[in-house]
């Protein structure tokens, strides 16, 4: 594998990515160093192209291309990236490229019926100004708006000029940027949210759409924006004014930084999860919000999934995809995939696993999992419509999968754990659970321990009836990778506890010697990537290891120690001074039993 395997798709998704951690971060999390020579442009920024062209091979074909591996020069990065249709230009840039950018806040007052504002904000907000209809007077703009707006209807505001030399308003039309958000502001609420798409100025086109107001001036300075997003309750500004020390009443153009934007977002309706198609191949700039665990259960609990005519049976697709995708994260793989390895993977899952009455239409999954907020697609042309031809995916191969924060959270075990119990305690309670876990690679949650050693020379450990036969236990040479446990944390928890289970205090003897044994709440094992640290012990007897390890009995939140099945108590867990457990460690345990008697029942 080499740079020919880089697809346009990878390499939007890794310019996508170097933008939302930026460059710095970017590079080291790759391994790269700066661009010494050559830049790739794109969308008047300027990347590395040599760690963009790596980055691009690991989501092109799933194998990152490390900074050793190939050189950067004319005849292998510039060639590659030129052949796929994109800028590369001789010259390291100054400065680290783009970096992590998240919305400003735009303040914009809709006006009054006496300068036209509610009727222009119908006109070419609501309902958009066709393209054809202004091109005679868009010149260059033209190409921009088209490839901005597929279906042919622009969503255009203007700004007037002003003669002051620094006024709010002054401000904001120098320091606006796109992928700001648009705040617009009648009669003391907020009614509406855009995101700024691109920016110009042009008098004509504004003469043209608005005409001009009392004093003969026109809205030159213009913002073409996202499709508007309504609230169905207006939101009263005042106290969104206050916080951002805006006075009230909003009467003019006004800008607030990031961080003003962040300490009122919650005071703002959220939001809508869906994109529009225009923005879909190209995702938005980085959300001002950060997606928090909880933020991610919810989403995975509300995803918009299509039910059966007659049973009303939630369709498995999304959530199928979903788990898909989470095994990718716990194993070590790379969060979007090639449509050709989406397809071939998930494919099978929804065969085996979905309603029969769905239709096995992975193209369309791949494309419509986007509006769970959680989901990413690059490579898809912007002329494609709602909904790509099948032909298209074969064509272009795209590339999907999570998005950057969701694959970030979902490094935490609890949260993916947390996230896999979601899925499928809400749309897959009719489905043989252990098996479908099996296949997606997470059977290792059907112990606590998981999967402890993997055998890599592939042979299988089991005794022929030939070896049998023949006399003592055959013995064959194999090489694993095992866990390498620490002995004296294991005889400390064991001490503490002068070896007495810490369930039901049984003290064992072996040998004329003290026995017990020291359990991990979460296991050292993949997926569970536990610890193997003091708080993350207890000492138990076999009897209560076994049966702990196999999730037929946890820790309840007040520490009562219960059966998995039916929930009887089996009393107190018993704690000593010197050992303290963690908490976190008990609810990641708890959280594997619910998920073991969801797959049991």
């Amino acid at each position: 594998m080499g740079l020919a395997d880089v697809t346009r798709a990878g390499v939007l998704a890794a310019v996508e990515e170097y933008q939302y951690v930026g460059g710095e971060t970017f590079r080291r999390s790759y391994g790269f160093g700066r661009a010494k020579t050559y830049e790739l442009v794109w969308d008047g920024q300027r990347y590395d192209s040599k760690a963009i062209a790596g980055v691009a091979h690991l989501y092109s074909v799933g194998s990152l291309l490390s900074a050793g591996d190939f050189s950067g020069g004319a005849r292998t990065v510039a060639h590659r990236l030129r052949v796929l249709g994109f800028t590369v230009e001789d010259g390291a840039a100054d400065g680290d490229g783009p970096q992590q950018a998240a919305p400003q806040l735009v303040l914009q007052p809709r006006g009054t019926a006496r300068d036209r504002g509610p009727r222009n904000f119908v006109k070419s907000v609501r309902r958009g100004i066709e393209i054809a209809g202004i091109e005679h007077v868009l010149g260059e703009q033209a190409d921009v708006l088209a490839a901005l707006y597929p279906d042919g209807i622009a969503r255009l505001w203007g700004a007037t000029p002003t003669t002051q030399a620094n006024n709010e308003k002054v401000r904001a039309l120098r320091n606006r940027r796109v992928g700001d958000d648009v705040l617009f502001y009648a009669e003391n609420h907020f009614i509406a949210r855009a995101r700024i798409l691109h920016l110009f100025d042009s008098s004509p086109v504004a003469q043209d759409v608005w005409g001009t107001d009392e004093e003969n001036a026109t809205w030159k300075h213009i913002m073409a924006l996202e499709d508007v997003e309504e609230f169905p309750t207006r939101v009263l500004a005042a106290p969104i004014l206050r916080s951002l020390n805006v006075p009230a009443p909003l009467r003019s153009l006004t800008l607030r930084s990031a961080e003003d934007y962040r300490r009122v977002v919650d005071l703002l309706p959220k939001r809508r999860q869906s994109l529009p198609p225009a923005l879909a191949a190209t995702p938005p700039a980085t959300s001002s919000a950060r997606l928090t665990a909880t933020d991610l259960l919810q989403r995975v609990g509300s995803l918009s999934v299509h039910r059966h005519p007659k049973h009303q049976a939630p369709s498995r697709h999304q959530p199928l995809a979903l788990l898909w995708a989470i095994s990718r994260i716990a194993a070590g793989k790379p969060r979007l995939a090639p449509w050709a390895c989406f397809s071939t993977e998930v494919g099978p899952l929804l065969a085996g696993f979905g309603l029969l009455s769905s239709k096995l239409t992975p193209e369309y999954l791949f494309w419509h999992l986007q509006g769970s907020g959680l989901w990413e697609v690059h490579g898809i042309p912007s002329d494609a419509g709602p909904m790509p031809q099948a032909g298209v995916f074969d064509t272009v191969q795209p590339v999907a999968g999570l998005t950057y924060q969701t694959a970030e959270l979902l490094q935490n075990p609890l949260v993916r754990l947390e996230t896999v119990v979601k899925l499928c305690g809400t749309y897959l309670g009719d489905v043989d659970q252990s098996a479908l876990l099996s296949q997606v690679g997470l059977d290792g949650y059907a112990t606590a321990d998981g999967l402890l050693h993997g055998v890599e020379d592939g042979h299988n450990e089991q005794t022929t009836d030939e070896e049998r036969v023949l006399g003592p236990t055959a013995r064959r040479k194999s090489t694993s990778s095992r866990l390498v446990r620490d002995a004296a944390l294991a005889n400390q928890v064991k001490e503490l506890h002068d070896h007495a289970c810490q369930v039901c205090e049984t003290r064992l003897k072996y040998k004329g010697r003290p026995y017990g044994e020291a359990a991990h709440i979460r296991g050292l094992g993949s997926p569970h990537d536990g610890p193997d640290e003091l708080p993350n012990l207890l000492c138990l007897c076999p009897n209560h290891h076994v049966l702990f390890d196999g999730l037929e009995i946890y820790i309840d939140a007040d520490g009562v120690v219960r059966q998995t099945q039916g929930g009887e108590s089996l009393g107190l867990l018993r704690r000593r001074a010197g050992h303290r457990i963690d908490e976190t460690y008990l609810r990641y345990h708890r959280t594997l039993c619910e998920l073991n008697k969801l797959a049991g029942e």
